[in-house]
């Protein structure tokens, strides 16, 4: 879970002595007892456990979001739409990219064939986590136009 939430504070670049409130919605016992290594770890201000999706949905609405274990996770910043639909925007299309170029050396029958097995497999890998990151952010992306 705090890595959850770090990697949403990298995503929104949030600096790290900057602390935020984090909402939650889901196991409210698990999150209420994670709250001081959230605070301490996460560096969060506050630890926010919602019950209900219609109040999370709306203190939400412009924030980033993330699920772990069945928990939605939102760290409330106030953002500027429109630069972070442009910022968004701007790593989808770097990471179709290279999505693009793994795919090509992996349609290489000479590539496949020549290189170590292992370097095939981690091109494979590269290509998953990368549709995952770009995955993630087009949902972001889609939340925050229907915001608009």
């Amino acid at each position: 879970m705090v890595g959850a939430c770090r990697r949403l504070r990298s995503e929104m670049s949030l600096s790290p002595d900057k602390r935020v409130p984090l909402m939650a919605l889901g196991d409210a016992a698990f999150v209420q007892a994670a709250t001081p290594l959230l605070k301490a770890l996460a560096k969060v201000s506050d630890v926010q456990v919602h019950t209900d999706e219609t109040a999370y949905a709306q203190a939400t609405l412009n924030s980033p979001v993330v699920e772990f274990g069945g928990t939605r996770l939102a760290l409330h910043v106030e953002i500027d739409v429109a630069a972070e639909t442009e910022r968004l925007t701007k790593e989808i299309t770097r990471l179709d990219g290279e999505i693009t170029k793994a795919s090509a050396k992996l349609a290489n029958e000479g590539f496949v064939a020549r290189a170590p097995a292992a370097v095939v497999a981690q091109e494979r890998q590269r290509i998953a986590e990368f549709t995952a990151t770009r995955d993630r952010l087009q949902a972001q992306a889609l939340r925050l136009a229907s915001t608009t």
